[in-house]
């Protein structure tokens, strides 16, 4: 075990150790677009200096709104489920900021799903910095907002095994292989600190670690991606996780997944599939009675056809098993229409039929959905 640590510390001191390098051999590229002014004056502050001197700053976003009926006796409600801000600037060549900023349900929840800055080296060789969205599957890192997603609601391997808008606080070497051939190879690899929560618990309420504070320097969660866009039109791709999960620095969680998309003109494709490892205590209450793995696995696939040039029939299937929580086993097929206002534009209409072992009252869901990304 000594040695493993050793080894994790080893990788990230090289991590960090490139990083520094790479900045110190490009210290003499950095050149503000716009000529700096020093003058003081009597309004504003260091956003209005930054401004003024340095940068042009970009604001985009989405908004969510949605309604939801059980039709077996569950509850109906509106939702304004997002007002999310995108904010991003690139302040050189090589240097780029963004963040995302949310919003959910009405504003009852606020959170930063991101906020990272990448120095570009070459376009195989990029490092990014900060909290990122974790490269566990296309899903999280590119297709999760409303108005790209095909679906009312997340494929459930994307809630619960890899869950949608996972971000990181870490470091991240991340590039693209552009030869000239129709096949393009792209990687990541990282270090962050890692998911975090109790024995056993759901892995989608272990998100949320902006700071290790407990563990040590151990206590690190590595991972990358690997995959090939082939034409303009698909995406093959593999992914890892793995790290120390539980606050006592002890319980492993190992994720791994493949993700397959086709996009061409009128049909699509999406498929992704993750399993999970999850060790957890048999007594939480006495660790000195073993530990055990929880077994974690889900999948979807899911078709459309542009049968006009806004109009667009969905279906999916997905499926879901967990160990340690029989009763959340569940499968479900979806139907659904898209209707596109605008490219960024979407309203779609969804029927859920799901098959679970549990007694759920929304276990067949209608819901109706305006996305717009602005």
């Amino acid at each position: 075990m000594t040695n493993l640590f050793s080894s994790k510390k080893l990788v990230l001191t090289l991590f960090l150790f490139s990083l520094i390098s790479c900045l110190i051999a490009q210290e003499n590229d950095f050149d503000a677009t716009v000529e700096e002014d020093d003058k003081k004056t009597a309004t504003g502050g260091f956003g209005a200096d930054l401004a003024k001197n340095l940068s042009f700053v970009n604001f985009n976003g989405y908004i969510t709104n949605e309604f939801f009926a059980g039709t077996n006796g569950g509850n109906s409600t509106f939702d304004n489920h997002y007002f999310n801000v995108f904010i991003s600037s690139q302040l050189t060549d090589k240097i780029f900021i963004e963040g995302q900023l949310e919003y959910e349900h009405g504003g009852q929840d606020i959170d930063v799903r991101y906020a990272y800055a990448d120095y570009k080296v070459s376009e195989a060789f990029v490092i990014r910095s900060g909290k990122f969205l974790v490269p566990a599957g296309q899903f999280n890192e590119y297709l999760y907002p409303e108005y790209l997603n095909k679906t009312v609601s997340r494929a459930y391997v994307n809630r619960e095994i890899s869950p949608s808008a996972w971000g990181e606080v870490g470091v991240q070497i991340r590039g693209r292989f552009d030869s000239g051939g129709s096949a393009i190879p792209f990687y990541s690899v990282y270090a962050v600190n890692g998911l975090n929560g109790n024995s056993g618990d759901g892995i989608r309420n272990l998100r949320g670690n902006a700071r290790d504070s407990k563990g040590g320097n151990e206590n690190k969660a590595f991972g990358g991606a690997f995959g090939v866009d082939i034409g303009k039109d698909i995406t093959v791709a593999a992914n890892y996780y793995s790290g120390k999960y539980s606050t006592d620095n002890e319980l492993n969680l190992s994720i791994m997944g493949a993700s397959f998309y086709m996009d061409k003109e009128k049909f699509s494709i999406w498929s992704e599939m993750h399993l999970a490892k999850q060790e957890a205590y048999n007594d939480a209450a006495d660790v000195t009675q073993g530990v055990s793995d929880l077994d974690k696995s889900g999948f979807y696939i899911q078709g459309g056809y542009m049968i006009t040039e806004k109009l667009e029939p969905i279906i999916r299937y997905d499926a879901i098993k967990l160990d340690g929580a029989p009763d959340a086993d569940r499968s479900r097929i979806t139907l659904g229409a898209n209707y596109y206002l605008a490219k960024t534009a979407v309203v779609k209409v969804n029927y859920e039929l799901v098959s679970d072992d549990g007694a759920d009252p929304d276990d067949n869901l209608f819901g109706v959905q305006l996305s717009v990304g602005f």
